[in-house]
């Protein structure tokens, strides 16, 4: 099934791509107080690049997987 049926063949590849940006953009903004508090807490003890890893760790694993991706033929 092609949820873009209505988009011309070349556009397809982009708007997908455009959507899992898209996608990502509301999950690091739906993780962003869950950042803030770990910052608030753990300031004292953790230097800003360890809560930054932390932060971009748990987006990762709240990442859907991406078991099956295009296949571009040369």
């Amino acid at each position: 099934m092609n949820p873009y049926y209505n988009l011309p063949p070349e556009q397809r590849f982009t708007q997908r791509l455009v959507d899992q940006f898209n996608t990502d953009e509301r999950l690091w903004k739906k993780l962003a107080p869950r950042r803030r508090a770990r910052r608030k807490l753990l300031k004292k003890f953790l230097p800003p690049n360890v809560l930054k890893e932390f932060g971009l760790l748990e987006f990762a694993r709240e990442r859907p997987l991406e078991c099956v991706g295009p296949w571009i033929e040369k």
